[in-house]
C-alpha cells in the first residue's frame, strides 16, 4: 500500500522546537527570548501554551483559506501570506509575531486589574485572543465589553476562565474544534503552576 503525504502539512512540534530552542512542550515556564535566524523577540507564554495554540490551529506550509475565508498559512497566520510554500523558520517567525500581538492584548487587560495572572491563565487567555483576535476578545458585536474581558480587567481570573467554555460557536454553530480548544484552554487556565 502506498502512503501519500500532504507536503503542505508541517509539524507543530517542530515549529515549537524552533521557537523554544528545543524546550519540552510540557514546560509551564515562560518561553522568554526567541531567536530565529535574524529575527529576535520575546514571549511570556509557555511551551504548554504554544502547544494549545499550535495543536488547535494546525500547521501548513502552503497557503489556504481558513473557515473565515482568510488566506492563511503556517500556524494561523493571516498576515502577509505569500502564494507559495514557506519554510518552518518563516512559520515560526510569523507565529511568534502573532502570539506577541495576542500577548500584548492580554497584558493590557491584565495591567488594568493590577493583579498578575498565573502562567496557566496567561497561556489560556493568550490562546483565546490569538484565536478570536484582540477586538473580538474585548468587545461583543453590540460594542459592549465581553464577559471574559470585563472579568480580566477586574482581576477576577477564575470567572474569566469560566467564560472560555461559552466561546464554542462560529457562524451560529457549535464547533467540535472550538469545544476541544476551549476545554484545553480552560484546563490550562485552572492549573496551579
Amino acid at each position: 500500500m502506498k502512503i501519500r503525504l500532504n507536503k503542505s502539512v508541517c509539524s507543530v512540534a517542530a515549529v515549537i522546537a524552533i521557537v523554544t530552542g528545543g524546550a519540552s512542550i510540557h514546560s509551564t515556564e515562560s518561553v522568554g527570548k526567541v531567536q530565529i535566524e535574524a529575527f529576535s523577540g520575546e514571549l511570556r507564554i509557555s511551551p504548554a501554551g504554544l502547544a494549545i495554540i499550535g495543536n488547535a490551529e494546525g500547521c501548513r506550509t502552503h497557503p489556504y483559506h481558513c473557515p473565515a475565508g482568510l488566506l492563511t498559512n503556517g500556524i494561523g497566520n493571516t498576515h502577509d501570506v505569500p502564494k507559495t510554500d514557506v519554510s518552518l523558520e518563516r512559520i515560526a517567525t510569523d507565529w511568534v509575531k502573532n502570539i506577541h500581538a495576542a500577548e500584548l492584548c492580554i497584558s493590557s487587560a491584565e495591567s488594568v486589574s493590577g493583579v498578575r495572572m498565573t502562567p496557566g491563565q496567561f497561556d489560556a487567555f493568550t490562546s483565546f485572543a490569538f484565536n478570536t483576535g484582540c477586538p473580538r476578545f474585548m468587545r461583543n458585536h453590540n460594542g459592549s465589553a465581553t464577559g471574559i474581558y470585563s472579568n480580566i480587567m477586574a482581576g477576577n481570573y477564575p470567572a474569566a476562565c469560566n467564560e472560555l467554555k461559552r466561546w464554542v460557536y462560529a457562524g451560529g454553530k457549535k464547533l467540535p474544534g472550538l469545544i476541544d480548544r476551549r476545554g484545553r484552554e480552560y484546563a490550562r487556565c485552572t492549573e496551579v503552576d
